[in-house]
């Protein structure tokens, strides 16, 4: 039987994608509901502010009281909670700090009324959060406060890295697996990672690809050259961290990747496993990947989860460098710019996300290959395709009517990074790898 090997983004793609960028550069948030659970995200924010030199804030979601309804049930609304509550709850959340930080550390506690991980989710993105940080604790997945599936619905809504530290932990991460697909989502992961591990950690680069039976002569050549590629992808993701001063190790496993990333965090004794969540808003909100959901259920070190949002990666890239340009462009002159678009950027990879007034952001796809994008002036729409390289080929195709205003931002090297198309209803964002 012929073996074919799966598609994987060209080293010269990857490349493309290491454009500099700012890790989100805010407080460090720590999300406590006071139970021993959540003490473990303490000394981790301690080690991590002394590292970075950043604040340190510290919240906690409340519940509104229900009200009994003749002793038995309570009645389908909330009502305020009492003050006394609230202090109550801010005085343990003292005690709480106290007890797992030095004498004499003293941070912003605040006590929000409300669904306590929307409630955490708003007090990150009301202070431009660079991570917020919760216990795991050693229970049961159903049991676990911050440990299971409340770390899980916590990421479905965060804009900002969730890093769920396992109890023990008394140092930054030293011994840490960056797992990557090579996609952008989790070249951006890597990236932020390097701020919050120890200065001089090993880092252990994993890809987890299917397995690949033996080949026959036909398929020799292509899985000859999918491996070439893996390899290239490594060596320029090492060339891009080893500067920073971390040992980088490379392992390319086969099989179930959240299987076979279980079994290598066991037996590396890794102490912090990185990934990156895909997509964002309403289709991150309904499921999470399978190897994201895993790695927070069974891991048996701390993890950290950067939401892989385009937004989030173009923000980052736009924010980062003074020598990038950006370029509006006027309606009357868009079909021209299009066109010129297409033929600098046709069979490019990239990843495309659609910002609606009225649901929010999703993520369309990623690693698609652009056609190219046309203007209709009539209805002022736009057309962006993906798929085959010819517009003669088969693609599919996203149309946006009413456009407003059309925007790229470049690099120093005059290559295009991202488009931003303001449009009827929203707006969208087409990344490019």
């Amino acid at each position: 039987m012929s073996t074919h090997a799966p598609n994987i983004r060209t080293a010269t793609d990857i490349s493309n994608t290491f454009e500099p960028t700012i890790a989100p550069a805010g407080p460090i948030l720590v999300a406590t509901d006071t139970s021993p659970a959540s003490d473990a995200a303490f000394p981790m924010a301690r080690l991590l502010a002394a590292s970075v030199h950043a604040p340190v804030e510290v919240v906690s979601g409340l519940r509104p009281n229900a009200m009994p309804l003749y002793a038995y049930e309570p009645v389908p609304y909330w009502t305020q909670a009492e003050p006394y509550i609230m202090e109550g709850r801010q005085s343990e959340i003292e005690r709480q700090m106290a007890r797992t930080t030095p004498i004499g550390t003293s941070w912003p506690v605040r006590v929000r009324v409300g669904e306590p991980l929307t409630e955490i989710v708003e007090d990150a993105r009301a202070i431009g959060a660079r991570v917020i940080i919760v216990g795991r604790g050693r229970h049961s997945v159903l049991a676990r406060v911050f440990g299971g599936e409340s770390v899980l619905r916590l990421l479905q809504l965060s804009d900002a890295p969730v890093l769920a530290v396992e109890p023990g932990s008394d140092t930054l991460p030293k011994n840490v697996v960056i797992a990557t697909d090579f996609s952008p989502f989790s070249l951006y992961a890597a990236q932020v990672s390097m701020g919050l591990i120890a200065p001089a950690a090993t880092v252990r680069l994993v890809h987890v690809g299917p397995t690949l039976s033996e080949p026959d002569a036909a398929d020799a050549a292509i899985v000859d050259g999918y491996r070439q590629e893996i390899a290239k992808g490594f060596a320029l993701l090492k060339e891009h961290l080893e500067p920073r001063g971390f040992i980088v190790e490379t392992v390319s496993l086969q099989g179930s990747p959240s299987e076979r990333l279980l079994e290598y965090l066991e037996s590396a004794h890794a102490d912090l496993v990185v990934t990156a969540t895909h997509g964002y808003g309403f289709l991150r909100r309904m499921v999470l990947g399978s190897v994201t959901s895993e790695l927070v259920r069974s891991a048996p070190c701390s993890v950290l989860c950067v939401p892989g949002r385009a937004q989030t990666i173009a923000a980052a890239r736009a924010e980062s460098s003074g020598t990038q340009q950006t370029h509006s462009y006027a309606l009357d002159v868009l079909d021209a710019a299009l066109n010129a678009f297409t033929t600098r950027n046709a069979g490019r990879s990239c990843s495309i996300e659609m910002d609606r007034d009225d649901f929010g952001a999703q993520s369309l796809g990623h690693g698609m290959p652009l056609v190219g994008a046309t203007y209709d002036k009539h209805d002022r729409s736009i057309a962006l395709m993906f798929g085959a390289s010819s517009l003669l080929g088969e693609h599919l195709s996203h149309r946006m009517q009413g456009c407003e205003s059309v925007h790229t931002i470049s690099n120093a090297k005059g290559r295009d990074q991202v488009m931003r198309i303001v449009h009827e209803g929203g707006q969208t964002l087409l990344l490019l790898d």
